[in-house]
């Protein structure tokens, strides 16, 4: 037989029966080569490569501008940065925007909330109107810098937003025009308030000139709304607004595109109080994730360095020990919350657990191995992300450990009387006391996905999923029972059992578990530490008399709010020979997020703080902080001031980054940003989204 007609008849072959296809055998380091990247989307290099991102009907969604979709909602961890990202990068033009105005707003808006949250009412009517002005000018601003057009060619009713242009960004051009609009209608001047109010039409109509093809639009994407806002009802209804202008906008013109990626706990904020929210309901996408897209995700991070690539579909099992002949799949998804950083955590970690033991394939073990520290993640991680509407939420869940994984209504209703005479409960968590009956705190417990619902003579548990509409409980009766989800039992050692009551001898407490708190500081007094800095920095005057207790102050903030990262602090630091003094220097010994970027992008094993207690920065500042630098403590430094960011100051850091061959920098932090330091440990959240943002406009600011 020839040649020609055996391949014809292999072809045949292969075709007619998968089982004789060829299989790929995996060298014996191909485990040892595999990096999933980063569950954080802000931090992880590996999504932005080809091939990397898998698309969900979200994705698709925040794509396609006839969908007319402009919240994106989901729980942490569930991508919506990472969609934010890709349309980025698929997007060149597109402008991503990080506000961190809204505590700011707050303190120039004093109308009563009762009166400003009334949708169709003058001063909620007035914010919408800022927003969109300040939207259009983004826009206007990005189609400057493409040389879609120049100062000189807009017409008249634009060239006046110049000075907004070029000397404010996004939050100080807000604040500018909440003050224009919001002085008028407190005095009752009417002539001044309208025509304030009628700018963001004037400005829209221009632009519709302008705008005479495809290469005009642009899609604007808002993230990471919640880094920097306290919380407050004035904060949501400033978000409030900011969601009208988007559908406004949106509908109106076809060249601004905003898309809002937001929290659910932040969107359930907003559900509460917007009287027309069947208006903002309509636009919203819910990012839900299925078992078989979360498997995509992590085969195809498994695949990068392989060549041939296995199939999608198949490679897990390339990887990942088989379970009594099946997949070891259910031993992740029924472990997991289904949600794509979960699942990515939990795999990274076993594969950690593989690699330091060398195995060819992650055995069974290696997923037993990582339950631990993958519990304990995903239960801190849990009271990060409510912290914000559950203050000090850790204190509650806490008291679940070393009881029993499943509790019967009766035995929930113990639970809570012993929980509501618990001295630091009290103190705490007042807002437990709005969940005092088994039925409202079971529906609670079940909406922040701490617990699920087993029907009577079912073996099957209903979890809430993940979509923004989703956090309802089913409806309980009295044989059903509460188990918390498998993801915290080895956080809160609990046992096998069910719980029917809770002996009167039997008290709640927290043993176990590490509440991260800095230098044996109890919680009540870490609390008032931060309090007293958020009151103290009001009281140190700017100007050198009082350099010495702003050093103090900015000492005081790094050790109570970065404790996690960098440790052993020292102050005013001179080198052996007594010649370079640093105002504040601090051990990295970050294990995972931006620190151990930092140490790993710079060798930044120590981290240099200067503190300056004066507005504006000098050229000399920056030549002060450079001579720090040295290779045995790394080439990053941190310049703390008390103004505001000018865009001149991105060329010095530019110039160190260049003196140190690309590897120096400079990373300026305001006392606004020290202040949402404080108040994100106030609220036990740990979160370093904001300095990464800050990080990424300096980045991208001296590329």
């Amino acid at each position: 037989m020839s040649r020609k007609k055996i391949r014809k008849a292999n072809a045949g072959k292969s075709s007619g029966d998968s089982s004789s296809m060829p299989q790929i055998r995996l060298p014996k380091d191909a485990l040892a080569k595999i990096n999933l990247g980063q569950s954080f989307a802000e931090y992880d290099r590996i999504l932005l490569r080809p091939g990397v991102f898998v698309k969900t009907p979200a994705t698709e969604a925040a794509s396609d501008p006839s969908r007319s979709k402009c919240f994106f909602v989901g729980r942490r961890g569930t991508g919506k940065t990472a969609i934010a990202m890709h349309l980025s990068a698929r997007h060149p033009t597109a402008i991503a925007l990080h506000p961190q105005a809204f505590n700011a707003i707050s303190m120039l808006v004093t109308i009563p909330i009762d009166k400003l949250r009334d949708v169709n009412q003058r001063p909620f009517r007035s914010l919408i109107a800022c927003f969109q002005r300040a939207l259009e000018d983004e826009v206007l601003l990005e189609w400057i810098k493409c040389g879609l057009t120049t100062f000189d060619q807009l017409p008249s009713g634009l060239r006046a937003e110049r000075n907004y242009l070029e000397q404010c960004d996004f939050d100080l051009r807000i604040l500018e025009f909440v003050d224009k609009v919001v002085e008028p209608l407190l005095k009752g001047d009417e002539k001044e308030w309208l025509k304030q109010l009628s700018k963001a039409k004037q400005i829209r109509r221009a632009l519709d000139d302008c705008a005479v093809d495809q290469r005009f639009h642009r899609i604007v994407t808002i993230d990471r709304i919640d880094d920097s806002w306290d919380g407050s009802d004035h904060a949501v209804v400033f978000l409030m607004a900011l969601m009208h202008a988007c559908i406004e906008l949106s509908s109106s013109v076809e060249y601004i595109r905003p898309l809002l990626f937001l929290r659910e706990n932040i969107f359930e904020r907003v559900r509460q109080i917007d009287n027309e929210f069947a208006r903002v309901e309509t636009c919203v996408v819910s990012l839900d994730w299925t078992e078989e897209l979360l498997i995509e995700m992590i085969e195809r991070r498994l695949q990068l360095p392989l060549n041939p690539k296995p199939r999608i579909g198949e490679t897990w099992d390339y990887f990942f020990e088989q379970m009594d002949g099946k997949s070891s799949r259910p031993l992740v998804f029924e472990y997991c919350q289904r949600r794509p950083r979960d699942v990515l955590t939990y795999c990274e970690l076993a594969i950690d657990a593989a690699q330091s033991k060398r195995h060819e394939k992650v055995l069974i073990e290696d997923f037993q191995d990582a339950r631990h520290r993958f519990s304990d993640s995903r239960f801190k991680d849990l009271c990060d992300e409510y912290s914000e509407n559950f203050p000090q939420l850790q204190l509650v869940l806490s008291r679940f450990h070393g009881l029993g994984r499943e509790f019967t209504l009766p035995g929930i209703d113990t639970f809570i009387k012993k929980l509501l005479v618990d001295d630091d409960i009290r103190v705490q968590c007042e807002w437990v006391y709005s969940y005092t009956t088994p039925d409202t705190f079971v529906k609670w417990l079940f909406g922040i996905g701490f617990v699920g619902i087993r029907r009577k003579g079912h073996d099957r548990v209903d979890f809430r999923s993940l979509g923004a509409r989703s956090s309802i409980a089913p409806t309980l009766d009295a044989t059903a029972s509460v188990v918390v989800h498998p993801t915290f039992v080895e956080a809160l050692g609990l046992q096998d059992k069910v719980v029917g009551s809770l002996d009167e001898t039997i008290s709640l407490q927290a043993q176990g578990l590490l509440i991260d708190l800095p230098e044996a500081i109890d919680l009540k007094g870490y609390q008032d530490s931060l309090n007293h800095l958020l009151k103290q920095i009001k009281q140190i005057e700017r100007g050198t008399e009082q350099q010495a207790e702003f050093e103090d102050w900015v000492g005081e903030v790094v050790r109570l709010c970065f404790f996690r990262a960098l440790t052993n602090l020292a102050p005013q630091q001179r080198d052996f020979e007594g010649r370079v003094r640093r105002d504040w220097i601090a051990a990295n010994r970050a294990q995972a997020g931006f620190w151990e970027m930092v140490r790993g992008r710079y060798q930044a094993t120590q981290v240099l703080v200067e503190c300056k207690n004066y507005s504006e920065l000098q050229a000399s500042d920056f030549h002060q902080v450079v001579y720090y630098m040295t290779k045995p403590i790394g080439t990053f430094a941190v310049l703390v001031f008390r103004g505001e960011i000018e865009n001149h100051y991105y060329g010095h850091i530019k110039r160190i980054a260049s003196d140190k061959g690309g590897d120096g920098m400079v990373l300026m932090l305001t006392e606004r940003d020290m202040l949402v330091f404080i108040r994100q440990s106030l609220n036990g959240r740990v979160k370093e989204s904001h300095i990464q943002d800050i990080y990424d406009r300096t980045v991208r600011a001296i590329s």
